[in-house]
């Protein structure tokens, strides 16, 4: 699954620029925002968290996530279809367009990808483990991403309890140059009834703020259907850095089976 979130830019500095941003500046800040919210389902974490989980896909599956993000200044529609050939790795290539509220002839195109593998799968009593990278690019103005995790879940009450943890780096690179930076994540995700879940997680990029997200998670058709919402902010940034989402996800029976 593609996440975005988690690892990608600075989310509590961008969303602080982008208020007070201008001209190229402010489509920074813009692109930078939708990819914190973005990144990152019925049988493992996915939408709506933005921290990833230990687990993959069955082989022979395919998914396609389907969210919408409302912000006070974005509204941005993603559709991020994702496919585990071989049974180890799952690939995930999805698009979005943005568009600024305060003016309707401004849109933005999307492109992003990542690539999964699982090392070890999770259980009630074992920790999984797993691997992404992944990216952006924006194609109005070039600017692009790449990003490399480590992905951690274990379980602390079976699998009513679960703990998602994120560690990696990213590279950013635009019109002004690249750098470097560390990104981290870390998740409560619990059984609330059946077939509901829910999220609290906090997650950012070293030498900036933190945010948080609570997130929501019902199958409507089990292991084929489910719907999501979240709602998120960087920490001292409400209401003008609040995020909305609210998606849907249908994943395919095993094409193998």
């Amino acid at each position: 699954m593609f996440q975005f979130l988690v690892f990608i830019r600075p989310c509590a500095l961008q969303a602080q620029q982008f208020f007070a941003a201008r001209g190229p500046r402010k489509l920074n800040a813009v692109l930078a925002a939708v990819f914190c919210a973005a990144a990152s389902s019925a049988a493992h974490a996915g939408r709506p968290m933005a921290t990833d989980d230990a687990a993959v896909l069955d082989e022979g599956a395919c998914q396609l996530e389907a969210w919408t993000e409302h912000s006070s200044a974005l509204n941005t529609s993603w559709l991020n279809p994702s496919c585990n050939p071989f049974g180890g790795t799952e690939f995930a290539l999805g698009a979005a367009r943005q568009q600024d509220r305060r003016d309707s002839t401004s849109n933005t195109a999307l492109i992003s990808w990542q690539v999964k593998h699982l090392l070890r799968a999770y259980d009630e009593q074992q920790t999984g483990f797993a691997v992404a990278t992944g990216g952006q690019h924006a194609r109005a103005s070039g600017d692009n991403e790449i990003f490399l995790k480590g992905i951690a879940t274990m379980p602390l009450r079976g699998d009513s309890l679960l703990a998602h943890v994120n560690a990696g780096g990213i590279r950013q690179r635009d019109q002004r140059g690249g750098n470097y930076r560390g990104t981290w994540g870390m998740a409560l995700d619990a059984e609330v009834a059946a077939g509901t879940r829910a999220s609290l997680e906090t997650f950012g990029v070293t030498s900036t703020g933190a945010n948080w997200q609570l997130g929501l998670r019902r199958e409507l058709i089990r292991d084929r259907l489910q719907l999501d919402a979240s709602i998120g902010s960087p920490f001292g940034r409400w209401p003008q850095g609040r995020i909305v989402t609210l998606g849907l996800v249908f994943v395919t029976p095993s094409l193998k089976r």
